[in-house]
């Protein structure tokens, strides 16, 4: 279809006053035989021939602030560059929405810009890390191909934290969110898992400093699940956390922990265990095992939270929201209580 469309009833409509509905209206007008229009909670993605256009939603929450035009373009942009750092062929760049001022719409238009797109290549969804392993279809030689990805992606990136005191402290705030949210749920096990992890945190000063000196913790991906893993040639990894850059911050072990606690989630915990130690003997990272334990409780107590404050929103179901929160935290405390016996 053509990429520029009249919006219904809106004729008289200025660019200031192009509501989300009709943005989405005229993107939908570009969806054919096979295309899709998915919504999440804080965009549009639109699946449109070879590529996918997300449209963010005009919404604030916390750190995420898209209610203006200027900030949905600027995260636009951050969106793009962050995401090229470790899937350059599948971030094409943004384009402008734009309003002629007698109702008609157009991507990349003269017009006013009433909104900014991301463009994408469209991924084949079969071809993500999560597909492959419900399929049983993720060879060693395809894996690697991530490994090595992400090994050069942690081994350019600069130290982000480069002092233990500060990546020390930074953990004990986290460790305290992560019980505020999780002890509404289950008080005893949520306290039983801070104190652990504090506890190890008392006891491993040492290694804290080792890894926050040796440059190991960097502006990372944030977000490193399977389904963000394109396993081709060339892989790519998709979908960074690029709205808060205090959210990138991790130890590299630590997101590679996530990505393995997220393959054991799935049933593949061994393939998610050879990405973690395919990428560390590649970046010659000799990590403690019990550090990467609590890394891994770390991470999976802050999915805890996330699902905890899910559960507290309009939408779904919060019983299905709470009952993940609680699987999250059984995970983290086991996790907790291994690394303080090794």
């Amino acid at each position: 279809m053509s990429e520029d469309a009249v919006i219904p009833n809106a004729a008289q409509r200025s660019a200031a006053t192009v509501d989300l509905d009709a943005k989405v209206a005229y993107l939908q007008t570009l969806l054919g035989p096979g295309d899709e229009a998915i919504e999440t909670h804080f965009a549009w993605v639109f699946l449109a021939g070879s590529r996918a256009l997300k449209l963010r939603k005009p919404v604030r929450r916390d750190s995420m602030d898209y209610s203006t035009i200027a900030a949905r373009r600027h995260d636009s942009e951050e969106e793009v560059r962050l995401n090229r750092r470790l899937a350059p062929h599948v971030y094409l760049g943004t384009l402008a929405l734009a309003h002629d001022g007698s109702g008609r719409l157009a991507i990349g238009g003269t017009g006013e810009p009433v909104d900014w797109l991301v463009e994408m290549r469209r991924l084949d969804r079969a071809r993500m890390l999560d597909a492959l392993l419900a399929r049983g279809a993720a060879p060693e030689v395809a894996l690697a191909r991530v490994a090595r990805l992400l090994a050069a992606f942690y081994a350019r990136e600069p130290a982000a934290i480069s002092d233990g005191a500060t990546l020390d402290a930074r953990l004990r705030r986290q460790v305290a969110a992560n019980y505020q949210a999780l002890q509404t749920l289950e008080p005893e096990a949520s306290a039983a898992l801070r104190d652990a992890q504090l506890a190890f945190l008392d006891g491993r000063r040492a290694w804290i400093d080792s890894r926050a000196e040796g440059g190991c913790i960097v502006e990372a991906h944030g977000d490193l699940r399977p389904e963000h893993i394109l396993v081709d040639d060339p892989p790519a990894v998709i979908d960074c956390l690029e709205f808060d850059r205090n959210l990138r911050i991790l130890d590299r072990a630590e997101e590679l922990a996530f990505l393995e606690l997220e393959c054991a989630r799935l049933g593949h915990a061994m393939q998610g265990r050879w990405l973690l130690e395919e990428c560390l003997a590649q970046l010659g990272d000799r990590i403690a095992a019990p550090m990467l334990l609590f890394y891994r409780s770390h991470r999976a107590a802050t999915r805890g939270k996330l699902y905890a404050w899910r559960s507290l929103e309009a939408d779904g179901s919060p019983e299905d929201w709470r009952a993940k929160a609680r699987s999250y935290l059984v995970g983290a405390l086991e996790d907790a209580r291994l690394a303080a016996r090794d």
